[in-house]
């Protein structure tokens, strides 16, 4: 049977999302808004950020050592079904770290160890890093093959997740042109490897940028705004299916609230 779209009883599943933005922009913040929220805390920040923006609101989170543990939480929701309405996985950034120490773990190497076993070739003291492809091809693994596809089966199938929201740190990359000498100037996820970087965001439809803007002419505010940038604007990559206005001052507010005006979340 064909798929049906009736606009007038269709209610919209919510988002599969990245927040991404340099740090303190407000990414997880504006994550941390949406309803009844679980979090992978990658970046240890729970239960400070918690607490300091969400006072009495119940969060649920873990902070997992290796890539297995994490897999089990994630099988858990697949087999007996997920509690919460919103998953949030804080950061993609982060969680790339554990990934590479996970793969070390398993091969019984960790950093101290790599640096131990860095050595010199012949007299020109030229120094190898031990640390080889098997920690890139297991990123790569880990977030094409599974991290992100899990999520999504999640997210698509009826009841909870009904959010799932991905944070990622950037960094300015700036390319040449070789012809013509022209600087261009993109931000791109933080991640252990090029290729991870390029690859996440082609997963996502709703993809928002997070920044900072001064107080106009006019405002009370003293501080810069903060603001979600939802469709591109110069080298900050941004897009949404939803109706949402290109940015969204969510100063003081929650962000889930500015976004569910222009939605039929339920």
């Amino acid at each position: 049977m064909p798929s049906t779209l009736d606009e007038q009883h269709i209610t919209d599943p919510g988002i599969f999302a990245i927040f991404k933005g340099v740090p303190n922009t407000g990414k997880s913040t504006g994550a941390l808004s949406f309803p009844n929220a679980y979090v992978i805390d990658s970046d240890c920040k729970m239960p400070t950020i918690a607490r300091k923006h969400f006072p009495g609101k119940k969060i649920d989170w873990d902070t997992f050592d290796n890539i297995f543990l994490l897999s089990d939480k994630l099988n858990e929701f697949l087999n007996n079904g997920c509690p919460y309405e919103t998953i949030i996985a804080d950061s993609i950034t982060g969680l790339s770290t554990t990934v590479l120490n996970t793969v070390g773990m398993t091969k019984g190497e960790d950093a101290i160890k790599l640096i131990k076993t860095m050595v010199t070739v012949s007299n020109k003291e030229k120094h190898i890093d031990h640390m080889d492809w098997d920690y890139y091809r297991g990123s790569a693994n880990f977030f094409e093959r599974y991290f992100i596809n899990v999520l999504r089966t999640l997210w698509a199938r009826e009841g909870n997740p009904k959010h799932v929201i991905l944070t990622a740190h950037v960094v300015d990359i700036e390319q040449s042109n070789i012809q013509t000498g022209k600087v261009t100037k993109t931000r791109q996820i933080v991640t252990a490897g090029k290729k991870i970087s390029a690859f996440i965001p082609t997963r996502f439809d709703e993809t928002y940028h997070f920044g900072w803007q001064l107080p106009e002419l006019g405002d009370n505010l003293t501080k810069p705004k903060n603001i979600c940038i939802t469709s591109s604007f110069g080298e900050d990559d941004a897009r949404t299916a939803y109706p949402f206005p290109e940015k969204i001052d969510f100063t003081g507010k929650s962000l889930y609230e500015e976004m569910k005006k222009y939605t039929n979340w339920s």
